[in-house]
């Protein structure tokens, strides 16, 4: 009976181990079913039942010896004590395994979980990299066509300002010839003037010769 129990401890930790190395579906349930184990008063029963074990251990391996002593002859007993011995200590090998295996394999599972945390931040940043680089081609975009807007705008400036320097040059010119055609003006005037003053002058010397012409006659 106690074999029984024995080589089905041994059966369910092979079972266990072989689940959390192969990482197959029961891998999950049976972290979490060894981490419940080790909370609360898991580890004083755990502790216990291994106590328990490695004195029912001692007790075997110190009983055996006294039997090879007292006889020389390996009996049927020794055997059987020899083989629970065994199956005793691969029993406390297999728990030491499993143990430390699920130590490993939580250790694992957290870096891989911090692994895909980093991943998916490395992502993140990749994309706000990659968003902040479309930023800056589109800020360089809008720079360009303004860039490209303020020297047409200088250009239309410059031209324009040309265009206001040559029609102001025109309209000095035509002051100019404005004031010029005044003088002519005043001079026309002037020598109009001096004409119809020669004209009366004329026609008083004329008047006054015709006087006399007609008293001669008379």
């Amino acid at each position: 009976m106690f074999q029984l129990l024995l080589c089905a401890a041994i059966l369910g930790e092979i079972a266990l181990i072989l689940a959390l190395l192969l990482e197959i579906k029961l891998a999950e349930p049976v972290t979490i079913a060894v981490d419940r184990l080790k909370r609360g008063r898991g580890p004083l029963v755990v502790r216990i039942i291994a106590g328990s074990v490695l004195f029912v251990l001692v007790a075997r391996v110190y009983g055996t010896i006294n039997i090879i002593k007292r006889t020389t002859m390996l009996n049927p007993s020794v055997l059987m004590n020899m083989f629970q011995i065994s199956l005793t200590g691969f029993l406390l090998f297999l728990s030491v395994i499993l143990d430390r295996l699920h130590h490993y394999t939580r250790e694992v599972s957290l870096l891989r979980t911090e692994m895909e945390a980093a991943q998916r931040e490395n992502q993140t940043l990749k994309e706000e990299k990659n968003g902040r680089a479309m930023e800056l081609k589109i800020l360089g975009q809008e720079i360009a066509k303004l860039r490209t807007n303020i020297m047409n705008t200088e250009t239309e400036y410059e031209t324009k300002a040309k265009g206001a320097k040559l029609e102001k040059t025109k309209a000095y010119a035509l002051r100019k010839q404005y004031e010029g055609l005044l003088a002519e003006i005043d001079r026309v005037q002037e020598d109009n003037q001096i004409l119809r003053s020669q004209l009366e002058w004329v026609d008083l010397s004329y008047d006054d010769k015709t006087k006399h012409a007609r008293k001669r006659l008379h």
